[in-house]
Protein backbone atom coordinates (compact mmCIF):
# COMPACT_ATOMS: atom_id res chain seq x y z
CA UNK A 1 0.00 0.00 0.00
CA UNK A 2 1.05 3.59 -0.68
CA UNK A 3 1.17 6.19 1.89
CA UNK A 4 0.77 9.85 2.49
CA UNK A 5 1.83 12.68 0.00
CA UNK A 6 5.09 13.73 -1.74
CA UNK A 7 5.87 17.01 -3.91
CA UNK A 8 7.96 16.56 -6.58
CA UNK A 9 8.86 18.45 -9.93
CA UNK A 10 8.70 17.43 -13.88
CA UNK A 11 12.25 17.63 -15.59
CA UNK A 12 11.91 19.30 -18.89
CA UNK A 13 11.58 15.83 -20.75
CA UNK A 14 8.46 14.94 -18.71
CA UNK A 15 9.74 12.69 -16.20
CA UNK A 16 8.61 12.54 -12.46
CA UNK A 17 11.06 11.25 -9.54
CA UNK A 18 9.01 8.74 -7.71
CA UNK A 19 9.35 9.60 -3.97
CA UNK A 20 11.64 7.06 -2.26
CA UNK A 21 8.70 4.99 -0.28
CA UNK A 22 6.40 4.61 -3.03
CA UNK A 23 9.64 3.37 -5.18
CA UNK A 24 10.17 1.01 -2.38
CA UNK A 25 6.64 -0.50 -2.66
CA UNK A 26 7.13 -0.99 -6.38
CA UNK A 27 10.33 -2.57 -5.86
CA UNK A 28 8.87 -5.05 -3.29
CA UNK A 29 6.55 -6.03 -6.29
CA UNK A 30 9.12 -7.28 -8.33
CA UNK A 31 8.39 -5.37 -11.78
CA UNK A 32 9.61 -1.59 -12.65
CA UNK A 33 6.47 -1.25 -14.71
CA UNK A 34 3.91 1.01 -13.66
CA UNK A 35 0.27 2.10 -15.74
CA UNK A 36 -0.72 5.86 -15.93
CA UNK A 37 -4.37 6.61 -16.18
CA UNK A 38 -6.60 9.50 -16.66
CA UNK A 39 -9.19 10.39 -13.51
CA UNK A 40 -11.50 13.32 -12.12
CA UNK A 41 -12.40 13.77 -8.40
CA UNK A 42 -14.89 16.51 -8.09
CA UNK A 43 -14.23 17.94 -11.16
CA UNK A 44 -10.73 18.30 -11.49
CA UNK A 45 -8.47 16.05 -13.49
CA UNK A 46 -5.24 14.06 -12.29
CA UNK A 47 -3.32 10.63 -13.15
CA UNK A 48 -4.04 7.45 -11.34
CA UNK A 49 -0.69 5.33 -11.15
CA UNK A 50 -0.79 1.47 -10.46
CA UNK A 51 1.55 -1.27 -9.83
CA UNK A 52 1.26 -3.66 -12.75
CA UNK A 53 -0.43 -6.44 -10.71
CA UNK A 54 -2.90 -4.02 -9.22
CA UNK A 55 -3.54 -3.08 -12.86
CA UNK A 56 -4.04 -6.33 -13.66
CA UNK A 57 -6.43 -7.45 -10.81
CA UNK A 58 -8.15 -4.13 -11.87
CA UNK A 59 -9.00 -5.32 -15.21
CA UNK A 60 -10.00 -8.83 -14.38
CA UNK A 61 -13.08 -6.88 -12.27
CA UNK A 62 -13.60 -4.44 -15.34
CA UNK A 63 -13.62 -8.21 -17.30
CA UNK A 64 -16.74 -9.24 -14.97
CA UNK A 65 -18.76 -6.46 -16.02
CA UNK A 66 -21.45 -6.30 -18.55
CA UNK A 67 -19.29 -5.67 -22.06
CA UNK A 68 -22.04 -4.03 -23.82
CA UNK A 69 -23.88 -1.48 -21.36
CA UNK A 70 -23.19 1.88 -21.95
CA UNK A 71 -21.93 3.21 -19.15
CA UNK A 72 -19.03 0.52 -18.99
CA UNK A 73 -18.36 1.56 -22.54
CA UNK A 74 -17.74 4.53 -21.97
CA UNK A 75 -15.79 4.20 -18.83
CA UNK A 76 -13.40 1.46 -21.12
CA UNK A 77 -13.08 4.39 -23.25
CA UNK A 78 -12.07 6.83 -20.77
CA UNK A 79 -9.84 4.87 -18.11
CA UNK A 80 -8.75 2.18 -19.91
CA UNK A 81 -8.46 3.73 -23.63
CA UNK A 82 -6.11 6.36 -21.84
CA UNK A 83 -3.93 4.09 -19.90
CA UNK A 84 -0.26 4.14 -20.94
CA UNK A 85 2.69 1.93 -19.83
CA UNK A 86 5.51 3.38 -17.87
CA UNK A 87 8.83 1.63 -16.65
CA UNK A 88 11.10 3.08 -13.67
CA UNK A 89 14.43 3.89 -15.27
CA UNK A 90 17.40 3.49 -12.59
CA UNK A 91 17.41 6.56 -11.06
CA UNK A 92 13.52 5.73 -9.81
CA UNK A 93 11.60 8.12 -12.24
CA UNK A 94 9.07 7.46 -14.85
CA UNK A 95 8.41 9.14 -18.27
CA UNK A 96 4.78 10.49 -18.27
CA UNK A 97 3.66 10.47 -21.85
CA UNK A 98 2.95 14.40 -22.80
CA UNK A 99 -0.57 12.85 -23.47
CA UNK A 100 -1.08 12.47 -19.70
CA UNK A 101 0.46 15.67 -18.74
CA UNK A 102 -1.29 17.68 -21.05
CA UNK A 103 -4.95 16.20 -19.95
CA UNK A 104 -3.64 16.74 -16.03
CA UNK A 105 -2.50 20.06 -16.86
CA UNK A 106 0.64 18.92 -15.49
CA UNK A 107 3.11 21.84 -14.51
CA UNK A 108 6.42 22.07 -12.97
CA UNK A 109 5.17 21.31 -9.39
CA UNK A 110 3.00 18.48 -8.84
CA UNK A 111 1.88 16.03 -5.68
CA UNK A 112 2.09 12.55 -5.96
CA UNK A 113 -0.41 11.39 -2.88
CA UNK A 114 -1.63 7.81 -1.93
CA UNK A 115 -4.81 6.21 -2.62
CA UNK A 116 -4.22 2.76 -1.60
CA UNK A 117 -2.73 0.08 -3.84
CA UNK A 118 -2.20 3.14 -6.37
CA UNK A 119 -0.98 6.52 -6.34
CA UNK A 120 -2.36 9.82 -7.87
CA UNK A 121 -0.76 12.67 -9.68
CA UNK A 122 -1.71 16.01 -9.68
CA UNK A 123 -0.54 19.19 -10.39
CA UNK A 124 0.10 21.29 -7.50
CA UNK A 125 -2.27 24.10 -7.53
CA UNK A 126 -4.81 21.60 -8.25
CA UNK A 127 -4.11 19.07 -5.34
CA UNK A 128 -3.88 22.05 -2.78
CA UNK A 129 -7.68 23.01 -4.36
CA UNK A 130 -8.92 19.72 -3.88
CA UNK A 131 -7.40 19.27 -0.13
CA UNK A 132 -8.51 22.31 1.04
CA UNK A 133 -12.06 21.59 -0.21
CA UNK A 134 -11.67 18.38 1.31
CA UNK A 135 -10.80 19.86 4.42
CA UNK A 136 -13.26 22.07 4.67
CA UNK A 137 -16.29 19.72 3.80
CA UNK A 138 -15.01 17.79 6.93
CA UNK A 139 -14.89 20.96 9.02
CA UNK A 140 -18.32 21.97 8.11
CA UNK A 141 -20.36 18.26 7.81
CA UNK A 142 -19.35 16.53 11.04
CA UNK A 143 -21.23 13.49 9.92
CA UNK A 144 -19.46 13.28 6.70
CA UNK A 145 -17.28 10.05 7.44
CA UNK A 146 -20.56 8.57 9.24
CA UNK A 147 -22.74 9.02 5.82
CA UNK A 148 -19.90 6.14 4.15
CA UNK A 149 -19.70 4.25 7.05
CA UNK A 150 -16.94 5.27 9.11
Amino acid sequence: MFHGSYEHTIDPKGRISIPAKFRDVLVGKGDDRIMVTNFIVDGMRCLDVYPMDEWLKFEEEVRKRPKFESRMVMFQNYYLGGACECVLDTHGRILIPPVLRKYADLKREVALVSALEKFRIWDQEVWNKVHGAAEDKLMQDPDFLSDIGF
